[in-house]
């Protein structure tokens, strides 16, 4: 870990300027200007700068800062942003968090809360923007800020980890590898699950049944996976989660629903539900990729709630 510190040794917790993080492996190493940038700005406020040298550092970091009272600015893509909100949301503290678009996908950032992608205007932000709340999401023990997901796509975020090993394979086309890839090989791996909903919804499944699903995909915004519109109509601001499920079709018409899905026109499809939630369960028949903010994790049972506001981040 590189930490460059400029702040005074005497100054309080209280009024110290902010812990800048940058993940030096976001957007595949690319970047030299965010680095010059932010470190730029870190030296003209006197505050700390570092960067991570390996997964889990930055929340790490970011608990170990958000007990001191800090605020944090985060420098990197979804993965960067999960660590930082898990430092905090685990620190019992409530304290700013300025967010630098830096990665493959950013869907937190740019497609949830509207930030911008231009460094300059990114950094404006992220250490001058005006701290609002917002809604996270805890999945068993570890929280999100964007999303929680099981079936395909978690195999897609699981297989695209292993793509991001491949010169120009970021963003939307690394996505979309990753996804005609799981299509064409793992489809017919899709699970069997079943789920019950706080509020309860008349239109869901029996909770006690066992269906077998394309996926069960819970997000704060509208898009996940770098840009697919999976919720549509998802704020993360309303206090609740949006829930979208899949139900399992044949391979050919999946095939043909990619695209439908990606464009977030997929309402009116028969396999496809949407509801608004405070709580959700899942339980599989067999343990499962599950996937939170694009990182991967398993298990075979799942309580997924809504934190209303949990989150201050600057716009």
């Amino acid at each position: 870990m590189e930490i460059a510190s400029a702040a005074s040794p005497s100054s309080s917790p209280a009024n110290r300027p902010p812990l800048v993080i940058l993940n030096p492996a976001a957007n595949q190493g690319r970047m030299q200007r965010h680095r010059a940038l932010v470190r730029q700005r870190a030296a003209a406020i006197g505050a700390d700068y570092c960067e991570t040298a390996r997964p889990g550092e930055a929340e790490e970091l970011a608990r170990a800062a958000a007990r001191q009272g800090r605020p944090i600015v985060i420098v990197g893509g979804d993965g960067s942003v999960h660590e930082a909100v898990n430092g905090i949301l685990s620190s019992g503290q409530r304290v700013p968090l300025g967010i630098i678009a830096a990665g493959s996908g950013n869907d937190f950032a740019c497609n949830t809360l509207g930030l911008p992608r231009r460094p300059e205007a990114a950094i404006e932000h992220a250490f001058d923007g005006k701290p609002r709340a917002v809604d996270a999401g805890q999945a068993n023990e570890r929280y999100f800020a964007n999303s929680f997901s099981v079936g395909l796509d978690a195999d897609i975020a699981a297989g695209a980890r292993q793509l991001k090993k491949i010169p120009f394979m970021t963003g939307m086309r690394l996505y979309y590898s990753s996804t005609v890839r799981q299509l064409l090989l793992g489809y017919r791996q899709c699970p069997w699950l079943r789920f019950s909903l706080e509020p309860a919804n008349l239109e869901a499944p029996p909770a006690e049944t066992f269906r077998r699903y394309v996926l069960l995909a819970v997000t704060n915004g509208p898009t996940y996976g770098s840009g697919f519109r999976i919720n549509p109509e998802a704020d993360a601001s309303d206090g609740l989660l949006d829930l979208c499920t899949i139900h399992y079709a044949p391979l050919g018409r999946a095939l043909r629903l990619f695209p439908v899905v990606k464009r977030g026109q997929h309402a009116s499809l028969p396999e496809v539900h949407f509801y608004r939630i405070q709580r959700l369960t899942i339980e599989s028949r067999l343990p499962l990729n599950a996937q939170m903010d694009g990182e991967v994790f398993h298990g075979q049972r799942f309580e997924v709630t809504v934190l209303p506001q949990a989150l201050l981040v600057r716009y």
